[in-house]
């Protein structure tokens, strides 16, 4: 019996010659904890007593909806008409060979009540063999590892990796489906019509919500519709074309997508390299004609990618990448010096990955409602958490801001000034070592010291060779550059920042500001500081870092005296870090600058 108190989601199953596979997706959809359900099956004049068995079989239950086609109208046309027999708020796609586990409505629905305004909720798969057995979960490049609440920008995702959001796992608003144009022409020849739909709902802005656990399953089977033929017989590289095609001169497209147009080159033509092998035969299933459009289609991208127009940076927004893992009293003081920017057109990407969650801290913060967060269930490295901000970034331009560390209101407004005048890809701040001591823990802390201002001069960038010259919060560059330098290096538990400066620097010039807007923050002793637990592996990541980018003579005559200035100060460590003079010259020894004067600060 249908309980009314909660909204009608309707199933929706189109089915063609599917005898084997249909009831079972008819009965998982029935068997639903979800307690206002109803099916509707539209069956496309099967040929095999597919009709026959839903008729039988279901003619009878309330909850079940048949409808038969008077001739076949093909795939398309057969799923655009079982959204106008829908009644529910939302509506669910489900392939009749698939079928749904029974909290798989409920898990989706409940985040449509926690939050109102999103359009599509969707989860992860299993894939199933032939017979129904779960075997696997389903794992594309696109997905999230974690739960997330509009936190991406999901066009993005749809054109520069393979198709991450499956029809089964996602419930629609149907409302949303239904407003013109969204499923797309169902004449327009692509087979992979749910790919382009979503790619439709990304281009009008609508919002998302996934649910990382798998909760429905994907049958593989020969007969599959998009399956080894689809992609055998390169189907799957045509539809994607035609997309790109067909979407890449929209405005929202060229302004979201800026920056990005190599990624999306590389998708195609990485199908395209992947085509033979996939066709059985060890060769290409196109013809001359469409490698020759793919190929002009890619080198389109590619010139749009290599256009670059600085003074649009007025007009850009900054995305900051903040990544945490310790006490929330810096992270809140991070962020307060965001929203103390002058510049106005920024965005915050936090990703929390400490044992103490921080969401309802930064629900209650004002900056709450200009931040993308996502939550890791275990501490990662840092690289590894940065990684998952970039793929969360709106931006047009990125900066990071560590939560140890603060801006001053002038930081980001200088430096889109400087990358403006200069026309560069980055503009460079100056910075200053700000010393306090933490009472018990990080909760609360007094100042004690600051150095003098560090790292704004191109003399810097130059020095990025040999040490860390140059903090990574320092920085604001355009996000094409990510195409060109690749993403931060995961495997290692300190010195990442360095290792993606150093090839930033390599790849793009710096404007340099010359400004002090950047506070990098120690604690006395290290304090809940990543640095303090990573300092018995310093020299062997600066080994290694210095293997993954080897320089000149002249380069490695500096690393072999910079490297004895670390081992020196590291050796002296255990003294220096408890007594504020002595964590000076152990952050200027790792910089590679010469000791520097430290003004003391009035405790506050």
């Amino acid at each position: 019996m249908a309980d009314q108190r909660y909204p009608l989601i309707s199933v929706l199953i189109p089915n063609f010659n599917y005898v084997k596979y249909v009831a079972i997706a008819v009965d998982s959809a029935l068997a639903q904890t979800y307690p206002n359900v109803e099916v509707i099956v539209s069956d496309n004049c099967s040929t095999d007593g597919a009709w026959e068995l839903l008729s039988e079989r279901y003619g009878g239950e309330p909850r079940v909806r048949l409808h038969q086609n008077e001739r076949n109208i093909g795939a398309a046309k057969n799923c655009d008409r079982l959204l106008r027999l829908a009644r529910g708020r939302y509506v669910l796609y489900l392939s009749s060979d698939d079928f749904l586990l029974p909290p798989h409505l409920s898990r989706l629905e409940e985040r449509f009540a926690r939050d109102p305004d999103l359009d599509v909720v969707y989860c992860n798969a299993y894939f199933a063999h032939e017979n129904g057995t779960v075997y696997a979960t389903r794992q594309m490049p696109g997905q999230f590892p974690v739960d997330y609440t509009d936190a991406r920008d999901e066009l993005v995702e749809n054109f520069t990796t393979v198709c991450p959001l499956c029809f089964p796992c996602a419930l629609f608003k149907r409302d949303v489906l239904l407003e013109p144009e969204m499923l797309g022409d169902a004449d327009n020849g692509q087979e992979a019509r749910d790919w382009e739909a979503i790619m439709r709902l990304a281009l009008a802005g609508k919002r998302f919500a996934y649910v990382a656990q798998p909760s429905m399953a994907i049958r593989l089977h020969a007969d599959q519709w998009t399956g080894d033929a689809y992609h055998g017989q390169g189907r799957n590289v045509l539809d994607f074309a035609a997309y790109v095609e067909r979407y890449m001169d929209h405005p929202e497209f060229m302004r979201r997508m800026r920056g990005r147009e190599a990624g999306v080159a590389r998708l195609l033509h990485g199908l395209v390299a992947q085509a033979p092998a996939l066709s059985g035969k060890g060769v290409s299933p196109f013809a001359a004609a469409q490698l020759e459009q793919f190929a002009a289609l890619e080198e389109r991208l590619q010139a749009r990618a290599r256009a670059y127009e600085p003074a649009r940076v007025r007009e850009s927004r900054v995305s900051v990448v903040v990544q945490t893992a310790g006490e929330p009293r810096p992270l809140l003081a991070a962020l307060d010096s965001l929203l103390a920017q002058r510049w106005e057109h920024w965005e915050a990407v936090v990703v929390d990955h400490g044992t103490m969650p921080v969401e309802a801290l930064l629900r209650a913060h004002a900056a709450w409602d200009r931040l993308s967060y996502a939550r890791l269930p275990t501490t990662h490295t840092a690289g590894a958490a940065r990684n998952l901000g970039l793929r969360m970034i709106r931006g047009e331009y990125v900066a990071f801001l560590d939560a140890d560390n603060r801006f001053a209101p002038e930081h980001l407004e200088r430096a889109v000034e400087e990358i403006a005048r200069m026309g560069a890809m980055a503009s460079l701040a100056t910075s200053r070592l700000v010393l306090e001591r933490a009472n018990g823990s990080a909760s609360t802390s007094e100042l004690l010291g600051e150095s003098a201002p560090f790292g704004g001069e191109e003399t810097d960038v130059a020095r990025l060779d040999v040490a860390h010259a140059l903090p990574l919060d320092a920085i604001v560059f355009y996000r094409g550059m990510l195409e060109r330098i690749g993403s931060f290096n995961e495997t290692v538990p300190i010195l990442d920042d360095w290792d993606f400066t150093l090839r930033l620097a390599r790849a793009a010039r710096f404007a340099p500001t010359r400004s002090v807007t950047v506070d990098v923050g120690a604690r006395i002793g290290l304090v809940a500081q990543r640095l303090g637990a990573a300092l018995p592996h310093y020299l062997a990541v600066l080994d290694a870092l210095y293997a993954a980018h080897p320089g000149d003579g002249r380069v490695t005559e500096a690393r072999t005296r910079h490297r004895g200035g670390v081992a020196s100060a590291l050796a002296a460590s255990p003294d220096w870090l408890y007594e504020p003079h002595g964590l000076a010259a152990l952050m200027d020894a790792l910089g590679g600058r010469a000791p520097s004067p430290l003004r003391a600060t009035q405790p506050a």
